[in-house]
């Protein structure tokens, strides 16, 4: 079920999971913060702890957003609600895939309630499967 769409995206619901497909062409950051907002919303009002990032056609986003989700958005995740699993479909562009893997040195922190799997686009099947095996995260002590 489709659950949102802008410029910079579209969020789709699943029985396990929710997905978040972000789109090529321009975009404004105020859509990307958008797209990751109504993100979080959606698997908090649906109650799913799976999310699948695909990434084939991202284009890069401005060092403002990245701050943002680093330092915002990330942290409003984790308080608000946790995605226990996510899978990510990998960008075609290199520099998308240089930022990803910077955005997963700052989460290994965390790693041991966030369980995160970098897929190369094209592998959705597996990425998917990988997904729907994982189990939700253990309740905050």
């Amino acid at each position: 079920m489709l659950c949102f769409e802008n410029d910079a995206g579209q969020i789709i619901s699943y029985k396990e999971y929710v997905r978040l497909v972000w789109k090529s062409g321009a975009r404004t950051d105020e859509d990307i913060m958008e797209a990751l907002n109504k993100t979080l919303e959606t698997g908090k009002v649906l109650n799913i702890y799976r999310l699948l990032v695909d990434q084939e056609f991202m284009q890069t986003c401005s060092v403002e957003v990245e701050v943002w989700f680093k330092y915002d958005w990330l942290t409003r995740a984790r308080i608000n609600f946790d995605f226990g699993a996510a899978a990510v479909l990998s960008g075609r562009s290199l520099l998308v895939r240089i930022a990803t893997l910077g955005m997963l040195k700052h989460l290994i922190g965390d790693s041991t309630r966030l369980r995160i799997k970098v897929f190369h686009a094209g592998h959705e099947k597996q990425a998917i499967e990988w997904l729907l095996q994982q189990h939700p995260p253990q309740p905050r002590k």
